[in-house]
């Protein structure tokens, strides 16, 4: 019987799923090292964006990812590697803000609604399905790069202001009934 061994080793796991995460030719992983090592300022950066990201657990393995197995320790990176890290990372998390302020706005607009764990998991669905069907990107939220989370952003701000002006017509409309006024 066969072990597999990913699910003995959370780093292997983290390693494999980093693979998928960082595309390799988005990025010049082959260069042989050279350069500076790593600053006392990128390090302090580097740390807070994985902390801020919550990859702090898998760093060992961003570290061999991006240097291409010569080193497991934020303390050998080169400068240039660090930097194509903090990119990474800074992409993640400005992608990550840019969805949470997507579900904030389907709540608005109540593409989407509930405060439950299943509800959680329901809207999850339901704004993929949304988008999947009458998104500008026709894409789900975990698919999206910056850019089309970017149009879904404006796309959402749009129906919210949309309806936001639609129950304020009403309000005006109906005190102007209130008042015996026609206006058209």
């Amino acid at each position: 019987m066969k072990h597999d061994r990913s699910a003995q080793n959370p780093l292997k796991s983290a390693h494999f799923k980093l693979k998928q995460i960082i595309p390799m030719t988005s990025y010049n992983l082959k260069k042989p090292f050279t350069g500076s090592l790593i600053t006392p300022k990128q390090i302090t950066k580097l740390h807070a964006l994985l902390t801020e990201s919550r990859m702090m657990d898998n760093k060992q393995a961003l570290v061999r990812e991006v240097t291409n197995g010569r080193a497991t320790s934020s303390k050998e990176l080169t400068s240039s590697e660090v930097t194509v890290l903090i990119n990474y990372l800074e992409d993640i998390l400005g992608k990550d803000k840019l969805r949470g302020k997507i579900f904030a706005l389907a709540y608005a607009a109540g593409i989407i609604y509930g405060d439950t764990v299943d509800d959680k998991k329901m809207n999850s669905a339901k704004l993929n399905s949304f988008l999947l069907q009458r998104g500008t990107v026709k894409k789900e939220i975990g698919k999206m790069d910056k850019h089309e989370l970017m149009k879904t952003v404006n796309q959402f701000a749009a129906i919210v202001k949309h309806n936001e002006q639609g129950k304020q017509n009403k309000v005006v409309n109906s005190l102007l009934n209130e008042l015996n006024l026609n206006v058209k």
